[in-house]
């Protein structure tokens, strides 16, 4: 695996992340309010819509890059506990040294951990965590053993009241692969809802899916205002919508029953 950091010459305090030549994560360590992947800012919209205050909030990040959503939360909800969890020891290094002076760096804002995402979610305590942010890759395909029934139990677990998971999902249409993971959620938690670009959702493209999953009632029009206002354009679909988008597929007891990206799922009804 190749692994780089590539200075960004339009800002000049933004880095990218390059794993195998393919752009993976991006900073800007003045300002890390500034988010430039389309499904990043999908995020941050899920996140202010439910904590529409500034209080801090404790948040566990599963997948960690360059703590792009760390630094991120730690700017608009200062004084918050995060703990990152990043398997890769050569990217957690370039997470806590980036940046030319010492106030751009991580510099204790966030908990790093180079360790496994099962290990470090299996350590939490139940019910002491605002939110969860999923974003586990192996290369360029979704780490999918963390969306079976089992995995998403133990997400639902370390939840505090009123906490929400949020998992970002590579696919494509068909989008077999989201319609299952978004199913097993629906089975776990009482609100669900779906994020991605219009083209996306058309099949036009493969991109990103956001899932957002709570035990709270999701605030759906407020996510619908602020995805519809934002630069980057989403759609929110959740309620019935959700339902016809997910009918027919089953919650995943295990990873075989969650198809790749984009294939046919083949499931038996569980």
């Amino acid at each position: 695996m190749s692994i780089e950091l590539m200075k960004d010459l339009e800002r000049e305090h933004g880095w990218w992340l390059l794993v195998d030549g393919s752009e993976q994560s991006y900073v800007d360590t003045v300002d890390p309010t500034h988010l430039e992947f389309e499904y990043v800012q999908l995020i941050a919209h899920a996140v202010q819509a439910v904590f529409a205050g500034p209080l801090p909030l404790t948040a566990l990040h599963l997948g960690g890059g360059l703590c792009t959503l760390p630094r991120w939360v730690a700017a608009r909800f200062p004084g918050s506990h995060q703990v990152v969890a990043e398997h890769n020891a050569q990217i957690a290094t370039l997470a806590r040294t980036l940046g030319d002076r010492p106030e751009e760096r991580l510099n204790g804002i966030v908990d790093l951990r180079i360790d496994d995402a099962a290990r470090v979610l299996g350590r939490v305590r139940r019910a002491s965590i605002d939110l969860v942010v999923c974003d586990l890759y192996d290369g360029p395909q979704t780490v999918v053993e963390f969306y079976t029934a089992t995995g998403v139990a133990r997400l639902h677990r370390v939840l505090a009241d009123g906490g929400i998971v949020i998992a970002n999902l590579s696919d494509a249409a068909p989008f077999s692969m989201t319609k299952v993971i978004a199913s097993t959620f629906a089975s776990t938690f009482a609100s669900v809802a779906l994020l991605a670009e219009p083209a996306v959702l058309r099949g036009r493209r493969s991109g990103n899916v956001v899932i957002v999953a709570s035990d709270r009632e999701l605030p759906v029009a407020t996510l619908v205002r602020r995805t519809a206002g934002s630069p980057v354009r989403g759609r929110v679909v959740a309620g019935e919508a959700l339902e016809a988008f997910t009918a027919g597929h089953p919650r995943a007891l295990a990873s075989a029953d969650i198809p790749a990206s984009g294939e046919s799922p083949g499931l038996e009804q569980s």
